[in-house]
């Protein structure tokens, strides 16, 4: 049924077992690992109600995410949220406690079928999406985000890996992007690699484990702790700046922890920017905090996002090494690019303009997420359907290539 992590016993039950509601008398058949959250796997699972027999046959009502929770301020949080945001681009619990396991339980979770908008980039898109693309699905987060500020609660952890999508072919096709919010977190991969083993002991329960990865190249940081090592600057100097530690880099998340004093609904916003970056280049392969700070300054001393994000780290390097001359003539190399050349096709000026106030130093001349929903970029932005054919239908995945 499950595996040690350390002093941790993970829930990774095989796929094919049945968990039974026996309050609501639903049965779920687990189907697929379709992600992970700590050392636990997610399920899609299939599931029948007690209505689901017809003619003696039992026909599967739907599909469900079922994730294994331990209670903490996450999961009360997330009850708290779903009390007072039913109706809402938040993604809420269907059933609580279907099954208990250990110190926690298992929940029944909306199935969100294409995976997170970062699993989509990793297997779609790996250059980015559409700029048009990035309008709808950030609208559709904001307006979560809008409703969570709202009832004065700080999400802490906006980003890619946290923005949901769903596609319903029947009966009318229908796609929702929703945004996951404290416990209804987890990282989305649809083909997560898994293996079957077996414990040393005769008799031993087989279970599942993670296939290694041998991702190659120099380190990166961890996208799933992006909210911890590109979080706001009052957030991140506050919670992991040491000036006698060279590396600074966070080794877990903090985000989730009950100490909600440094985060604001204006660190939300700056990882709306954070956010906008990663679907606007597939991917923010950063080394160390040092170097998105880097990153930013230079974005905002040109004033544009560049096409590709490779060429501003290697100017971001180069002018490392070749120390402060080099980075005062950057500095001039910029402007100068500015006024003699093109403006990029890639990004609209509005896009670019999001980007750089929500990634503004000062929180109190970051725009709040009402300001952002009113702007032109998120008021023009197209309809879902338009979604659905770009980026769930596309022909050339990889646009940007």
């Amino acid at each position: 049924m499950a595996t040690g992590a350390g002093n941790m016993i993970a829930y990774r039950p095989i796929p094919g077992n049945i968990i039974i509601d026996t309050v609501a008398g639903t049965k779920y058949i687990l189907q697929k690992v379709i992600g992970t959250c700590d050392f636990h796997f997610i399920y899609k699972a299939c599931y029948y109600t007690v209505a689901s027999t017809i003619e003696g046959r039992l026909l599967p009502t739907g599909y469900t995410t079922v994730k294994y929770i331990r209670p903490g301020y996450e999961v009360y949080k997330s009850k708290r949220a779903q009390q007072s945001m039913r109706n809402s681009n938040i993604i809420h619990f269907e059933r609580w406690r279907i099954q208990d396991f250990r110190h926690g339980y298992c929940v029944a979770l909306p199935y969100m079928s294409e995976g997170s908008l970062r699993y989509i980039l990793s297997t779609r898109f790996h250059n980015g999406l559409p700029e048009d693309c990035i309008a709808i699905a950030l609208k559709q987060a904001l307006l979560g985000l809008f409703d969570l500020h709202f009832s004065d609660r700080v999400h802490k952890r906006f980003s890619a890996g946290n923005i949901y999508v769903n596609f319903k072919p029947r009966p009318v096709s229908n796609v929702e992007i929703k945004l996951g919010y404290a416990a209804t977190i987890y990282e989305s991969d649809l083909e997560t690699p898994v293996v079957l083993e077996r414990g040393p002991e005769p008799g031993n329960q087989p279970y599942l484990s993670l296939k290694g990865k041998n991702p190659g190249g120099p380190p990166i940081l961890d996208l799933s702790l992006l909210s911890d090592w590109a979080a706001a600057p009052e957030v991140f100097y506050s919670k992991y700046y040491d000036s006698d530690d060279e590396n600074r880099n966070p080794a877990k998340s903090s985000s989730r922890s009950e100490d909600d004093d440094d985060y604001s609904f204006k660190s939300d916003i700056w990882l709306v920017g954070i956010a906008a970056l990663e679907l606007a280049y597939g991917n923010l392969r950063i080394s160390h905090r040092e170097e998105l700070e880097g990153l930013i300054r230079k974005i905002k001393r040109s004033r544009r996002l560049p096409d590709k994000l490779e060429h501003l780290l290697e100017e971001y390097h180069e002018e490392e090494k070749k120390g402060k001359m080099k980075k005062v003539a950057g500095y001039f190399k910029d402007k100068m690019k500015l006024v003699q050349s093109k403006r990029s096709n890639k990004f609209s000026k509005e896009f670019e303009e999001l980007v750089l106030d929500c990634l503004c130093s000062s929180e109190s001349k970051r725009p709040s997420v009402a300001d952002l929903l009113q702007r032109p970029f998120f008021r023009y932005a197209k309809n879902l359907k338009w979604f659905q054919r770009r980026v769930l239908y596309a022909k050339n995945r990889m646009p940007y290539c």
